[in-house]
């Protein structure tokens, strides 16, 4: 996804893959837009802290979809 197209406030789908014991796992979690900065953006999701993600991991891991 394009970091510019961001909208603060909206959700979106960040969709993650890890290597747990070998294996790959893919994560999906819906989380909120809350600012975009010079770098990337940040993002919160229920009561977790909020977290930044660089331009790239923007990119390459985010996707619109409908906000439940």
């Amino acid at each position: 996804m394009d970091k510019n197209r961001l909208i603060p406030g909206r959700r979106y789908l960040h969709v993650r893959q890890c290597m747990i014991g070998g294996i790959l796992h893919e994560a999906e979690r819906w989380i909120r837009c809350v600012d975009v900065t010079a770098t990337g953006a940040v993002f919160s999701r229920d009561y977790e802290a909020p977290f930044e993600l660089t331009d790239a991991q923007i990119a390459r891991e985010l996707r619109e979809g409908h906000d439940r």
